[in-house]
């Protein structure tokens, strides 16, 4: 029995190896990114394939078990990932168009509507207008000779502009008490959208009275937009956090460029971070400590996974390929994708919410903006980023090679003193 378990132990040890060995292989595969805007990245359509797959089999409601809009940013998402993806190549519209169109009547259902307030203004709160809008805005951009559509969207940021009109904080309400200012974003960016497409500048007195009450709000301790909102004058509540931070500076360039550019550079300096050396975001800056939530989830050493993935489409708008691509082969080796009949899963597909982010960080653009919201130099990363993964995992070959040394000094001095 000894000799047996000696060799499920040793089989077992041979097995991890190999798996390491893999793992530190796989980290130099090629970036599945995008290399230029007007490109689609490869693997996208396997990838909203399965997501679909999985929506049409209830996954949706499974998230929303785990996450209080689970149901909502499954669908969001998916529809926005679709609409970017056109944005990068016009062959895509019609399907994008059917997809972010069919998403968008979920987000009108009884289960899209139902964890919000039916009355909170501008429409069950900020968080499902604000979002809602945003992907009506997108089905506009690729879909510009479509009345209907647009006319869709002017009746969305009507409301919402009416809303914000009326308030004293620029950061409403998305629960009844309760704000955050990331939410505002997408909402924002809808009504700098619609003034783009018509050239009406219908909407810019709101956009521009928006940023300016918005800027008077920043945490004092970062700089940067808070994590939450106190009611009903909006003042920072909690301060910024990298699970808001990484829409906020999704949405920012194609409504103030310059301010995007700041604030990207700010959150650079506080939350970019690397873990055993893989680019990571925290969740709280650099020099404040707090817990996973239902924000963020749960934490590696302070590092949010969520907010990392995100990342990777933020660092793409703002130029910093190289760390967007790290995370991104990081990704492509420990999420352990695999393709089957046309279908890409990550982890065998058991967050289905984590793919469509995958998928919705991959596409990430501005719909609008050129290259006027860079900073002034890239996020530096040393070429050599990996070399402390690999390092850690040496230590699972020591016991291997000491005793291939032991062995050979053994041999060695055996063959120099032979038995007489």
């Amino acid at each position: 029995m000894k000799r047996y378990a000696f060799i499920v132990v040793r089989i077992c040890w041979l097995c991890l190896g190999a798996a390491i060995l893999f793992f530190n292989v796989r980290l130099y595969a090629p970036s599945p990114l995008p290399q230029t805007k007007e490109s689609v990245p490869a693997g996208i359509l396997a990838q909203l394939a399965a997501s679909r797959e999985a929506l049409d089999a209830g996954t949706a409601q499974q998230m929303q078990s785990l996450f209080p809009e689970g149901y909502y940013f499954s669908h969001v998402f998916y529809g926005l990932t679709w609409v970017e993806a056109a944005m990068r190549d016009p062959a895509y519209r019609d399907k994008a168009l059917a997809e972010a169109n069919w998403a968008s009547e979920k987000l009108n259902s009884i289960e899209g509507t139902a964890p919000f307030p039916p009355d909170l203004p501008p429409n069950h709160g900020m968080f499902y207008s604000a979002w809602k809008c945003h992907l009506q805005a997108g089905i506009a951009v690729i879909d510009r000779d479509n009345a209907a559509a647009l006319d869709q969207l002017r009746q969305e940021c009507d409301t919402i502009a009416s809303a914000l009109s009326q308030s004293p904080t620029p950061f409403l309400a998305s629960y009844t008490g309760s704000a955050w200012p990331c939410d505002s974003l997408p909402a924002i960016h809808a009504l700098s959208t619609y003034d783009r497409i018509t050239q009406e500048d219908r909407y810019q007195q709101v956009v521009n009275d928006w940023l300016r009450e918005a800027k008077s709000r920043v945490d004092p301790e970062t700089e940067l937009l808070p994590h939450s909102a106190e009611l009903p004058d909006g003042k920072a509540g909690t301060g910024a956090r990298g699970t808001s931070q990484v829409i906020v500076l999704r949405m920012l360039p194609d409504i103030d460029a310059e301010f995007a550019s700041e604030q990207y550079v700010a959150f650079r300096s506080r939350f970019l971070t690397t873990f055993i050396g893989l680019p990571a975001v925290r969740e709280y800056p650099t020099g404040v400590e707090g817990v996973g939530d239902v924000d963020s989830g749960p934490l590696i050493f302070g590092n949010s996974l969520s907010s990392t993935v995100m990342m990777m489409g933020v660092a793409q708008i703002y130029g910093d390929s190289a760390h967007a691509n790290a995370i991104a082969q990081v990704g492509e080796t420990v999420g352990l994708p695999w393709t089957k009949n046309g279908r890409k899963f990550y982890v065998g597909g058991v967050l289905p919410l984590g793919d469509i982010m995958v998928s919705y960080a991959y596409v990430s653009r501005t719909w609008f903006s050129d290259q006027e919201h860079l900073p002034p130099e890239p996020a530096p990363l040393s070429r050599w980023w990996r070399w402390k993964v690999q390092a850690l995992s040496a230590t699972w070959f020591l016991p291997w090679l000491i005793g291939m040394v032991r062995r050979s000094r053994k041999s060695g001095s055996q063959t120099s003193n032979p038995e007489r």
